[in-house]
């Protein structure tokens, strides 16, 4: 199935997966296809460490390939960067599963042992072997470790998987 994203609306999906600023190098490589990460950090007024992390985080998702140059008078390599925005919707939903993925491993967890908190939202939750090494007393605060009851919590997951599930059909 091939879906079309407006580019509007391609930023800000890229504004979720890396953060303002892979948004605004994105923006200008919808503009400037081919554009060396030297011009980028230019135009942006960036700089141009903090441009190659951003490009690196966005190859990372696979939303920006890039090709080796040479330039023959500064004996250097030039990288020059092109944005795959075709690769976004893959990409969100890559993100996607392997947040369904986590939060099934969390509610098996939750499922299938007894935790114990000490109810500070700070804290930590314990299972059971974990609250027995530590004598049922907080290793963050030292406060007296409760059962917890992850009905609420379970729910909560549950609609959350039922919700991005119905997003990845």
């Amino acid at each position: 199935m091939v879906y079309y994203i407006e580019p509007e609306d391609a930023l800000r999906l890229i504004e979720v997966l890396g953060g303002e600023e892979a948004r605004r190098v994105a923006a200008v490589l919808m503009e400037n296809p081919e554009i060396s990460d030297m011009e980028l950090a230019e135009v942006l007024g960036m700089d141009i460490k903090q441009v190659r992390k951003v490009l690196h985080r966005l190859l990372e998702l696979s939303l920006v390939t890039y090709v080796v140059g040479y330039d023959k008078e500064n004996a250097r390599r030039i990288f020059r960067w092109r944005l795959h925005a075709d690769q976004l919707v893959s990409s969100v939903r890559g993100q996607v599963v392997r947040i369904v993925d986590r939060l099934k491993a969390i509610k098996e967890f939750y499922s299938q042992n007894q935790v114990y908190w000490c109810g500070k939202v700070t804290c930590r939750k314990l299972d059971f072997p974990t609250a027995v090494d530590h004598f049922f007393k907080c290793p963050t605060c030292g406060g007296r470790l409760e059962p917890f009851d992850p009905a609420e919590f379970l729910q909560a997951v549950d609609e959350k998987i039922e919700q991005l599930q119905r997003f990845l059909r």
